[in-house]
């Protein structure tokens, strides 16, 4: 049996249109269960009008996506869990897709699929997981893949309800997919799927279209399982996980650069050049923002 576990905050202009996108691809025996985290809108009036086909649980205070998922777990029934988010849409095939590869291979803890973005006023479109990353994921899924991002998005993979009580659930705060990503390549059986599965709506209210903010939101989440993940080590060199950080801690001095933070964007690129001191690039940048000028590449 399926158990799909369908977060919500403040999602009324979305959560609708979530649901049925759900509904339409749910197998027979399956479950919906939705964890209203505080919502402060509409979400429980339309959550009324589904009363008959979706379970719903609610959180007085908004605790955050990782705790809400992991509330809906708590209650489910299913021998396999899929999640999603109620932003988004399910796209065809999302479940049939994922949990044929269960069925087949017994070994397999999770299976995950791709996406597509789309931005909302916009006819524009493009793959979450984009096709150099998709690439590498099909050929291996361990953690030197998942250092270079989060790939496993909740809203495509399916998990056996077992492992993922093994593994701990989601944790607390922001960035839990990537940690949870990570801590499953570290403990579990993964294998991707590259299909798209789900439709990710980037729209204002999106963590990633604030740039800034999530950049150090990864970066922050990386540094803490780094640190608290002594066993990294055994699966991967140490240099690649310092590769790993002075990426995150470049990409946030580029998102300092662009917002005009010239001496936090200097203290950012210093620290990668420390975790990374062969990289020409990261020095070429550190060198033209002392000269005052803007790195571009």
């Amino acid at each position: 049996m399926l158990s799909v576990v369908v977060p919500a905050y403040d999602a009324a202009p979305y959560l609708a249109a979530a649901l049925d996108s759900v509904l339409r691809e749910l197998p027979a025996d399956a479950e919906v269960i939705v964890v209203d985290d505080g919502s402060r809108d509409d979400t429980p009036a339309i959550l009324a009008r589904y009363a008959d086909r979706v379970r719903s649980v609610r959180h007085e205070v908004a605790r955050g996506p990782g705790i809400a998922r992991n509330a809906g777990v708590a209650i489910a029934r299913g021998d396999v869990l899929a999640f999603h988010d109620a932003d988004d849409l399910v796209l065809p095939g999302r479940f049939t897709k994922l949990l044929d590869v269960l069925a087949r291979e017994p070994s397999v803890d999770l299976v995950f699929g791709n996406g597509i973005k789309i931005y909302e006023g916009s006819e524009r479109v493009r793959p979450v997981i984009r096709r150099a990353y998709a690439q590498r994921l099909r050929r291996r899924t361990g953690v030197s893949e998942m250092l270079l991002g989060s790939w496993i998005y909740p809203q495509a993979l399916c998990v056996r309800s077992e492992a993922f009580r093994r593994l701990g659930g989601f944790s607390p705060g922001e960035v839990e997919d990537w940690d949870f990503g990570l801590r499953a390549v570290l403990r579990l059986s993964v294998r991707f799927v590259d299909v798209p599965v789900f439709a990710y709506r980037q729209h204002p209210g999106s963590l990633t279209t604030h740039r800034l903010e999530f950049v150090h939101l990864m970066l922050g989440m990386l540094e803490r399982f780094v640190a608290s993940h002594p066993d990294l080590a055994r699966q991967v060199p140490p240099a690649e996980v310092e590769r790993a950080l002075a990426r995150y801690e470049a990409r946030a001095a580029q998102q300092h650069v662009r917002s005009g933070d010239a001496a936090g964007a200097r203290s950012l690129l210093q620290r990668a050049v420390a975790h990374h001191p062969w990289s020409l690039r990261y020095r070429w940048r550190l060198v033209k923002l002392r000269l005052g000028l803007r790195p571009t590449a």
